[in-house]
């Protein structure tokens, strides 16, 4: 059994560092080292984000090169690190939901990195996904790319629910909460329709994090 165990967990995630690759070695290389938890917590509209790590290090490289690298399959080694929380939601049976990428940005990467965690934490928790539920009503600038007031103000309305038939309840999956700007606009557009958004899953999250 723990040999099947085993099979199973390098099949969805190979026994490679996300940090830098390294042969061998589930998770993070001692060079690399895990991700720190983050020292507070975080609610933005209320709604708790819960992170893997503190965006930094070995985890803030994993995530750019998931995102920026053409890297999809780090989706499985990635969720991993949330299933915990994950599972621990899913027994009220909430819809997995993640924050869109605008058509543009879609067409670009090849991917959205969100909808892909989402996919394979609902999986894990057998929990249903509904990677449409929202959509961007426009393209947004890069928010890597502004500080914490001009991101609020990019994602201003920026977001909509698409469906007629809405799930009462979600969880909102990102890869990244920084300012807590996206997932603001996100719940709003969610709790507009009265979906109730029970928690914010991200890998990361910075340390100095504000709505």
């Amino acid at each position: 059994m723990r040999a099947l165990f085993d099979w199973l967990l390098d099949a969805i995630a190979p026994r490679r560092c996300l940090g830098c690759d390294a042969i061998g070695v589930r998770g993070f290389c001692p060079e690399c080292e895990a991700p720190s938890p983050p020292s507070s917590e975080l609610a933005v509209r209320g709604v708790p984000v819960v992170a893997a790590g503190v965006y930094a290090g070995a985890l803030r490289a994993a995530i750019r090169r998931f995102k920026y690298d053409g890297r999809p399959d780090l989706a499985a080694p990635l969720a991993l690190l949330l299933a915990p929380a994950a599972a621990a939601l899913a027994a009220r049976r909430p819809t997995f939901v993640p924050v869109p990428l605008s058509a543009e940005r879609l067409a670009e990467r090849g991917y959205n990195q969100a909808a892909l965690l989402a996919r394979k934490l609902a999986a894990g928790a057998r929990a249903p996904v509904a990677p449409r539920l929202l959509e961007r009503r426009r393209s947004t600038l890069q928010q890597a790319r502004l500080d914490a007031r001009a991101r609020r103000e990019n994602m201003l309305g920026a977001f909509a629910v698409r469906a007629r038939r809405t799930p009462a309840e979600v969880v909102l999956v990102d890869d990244v909460v920084t300012t807590g700007a996206t997932a603001a606009a996100c719940i709003d557009a969610l709790t507009a329709q009265g979906v109730r958004v029970l928690a914010v899953l991200a890998v990361a999250r910075t340390e100095r994090a504000a709505e």
